[in-house]
C-alpha cells in the first residue's frame, strides 16, 4: 500500500506522525471492517492478528485490515470456537489465551489495544520500558 502501515506511522518510521482526525477516521474505518467480519459475513470471521502492522493505508490514508493468514471461520449458532491461541504478543485477547475460546471478543480486545496505541503513539511491546511497563495494554498498578 502507497502509506505503508498504522504501525510505520505511529513509531514515526514514515512521515511526522498523523493528524488527529486522521488517526479518528483510521480508527472508525477499522472498527467498521471487524463489524464487517463479525456480523455481515455468514459465517463470521475471527481475524486473530488485528494489530496496527496489519491495519494498511492507501493513497488517502484509507485503512485496510489485511494479513488473514491466521483467521478462522466462526459458527453462527456457537459463541466460541476452541482452539489454540496464536496472535502477537502485546495484543493477544488474554482470556482467549487462557482458555483457548476465540470468539468475536478476541479481535475486539486486540482493535481496543490498537486504540490506545493510535491515541499514546507508543509502542505495543517496548523492551527499553521498565519491567512493569514492557506491555502497553498490560493491567497496572495504581499506587
Amino acid at each position: 500500500m502507497p502509506n505503508g502501515t498504522l504501525c510505520q506511522h505511529l513509531q514515526r518510521e514514515r512521515g511526522d506522525g498523523l493528524a488527529w482526525l486522521v488517526r479518528l477516521t483510521i480508527a472508525a474505518e477499522t472498527a467498521q471492517a471487524i463489524a464487517h467480519l463479525h456480523s455481515a459475513i455468514h459465517p463470521p470471521i475471527y481475524h486473530r492478528d488485528i494489530k496496527s502492522s496489519n491495519i494498511l493505508l492507501d493513497y488517502n490514508f484509507r485503512s485496510k485490515v489485511a494479513d488473514f493468514g491466521l483467521s478462522r471461520l466462526g459458527m453462527a449458532e456457537i459463541s466460541h470456537i476452541s482452539t489454540a491461541p496464536q496472535g502477537t504478543p502485546g495484543y493477544l485477547d488474554p482470556q482467549y489465551h487462557q482458555n483457548f475460546h476465540l470468539s468475536d471478543k478476541s479481535d475486539v480486545y486486540s482493535f481496543g489495544v490498537v486504540l490506545v496505541e493510535i491515541i499514546t503513539a507508543l509502542k505495543v511491546v517496548d523492551f527499553s520500558m521498565p519491567q512493569n511497563d514492557v506491555i502497553l495494554a498490560a493491567p497496572k498498578k495504581i499506587s
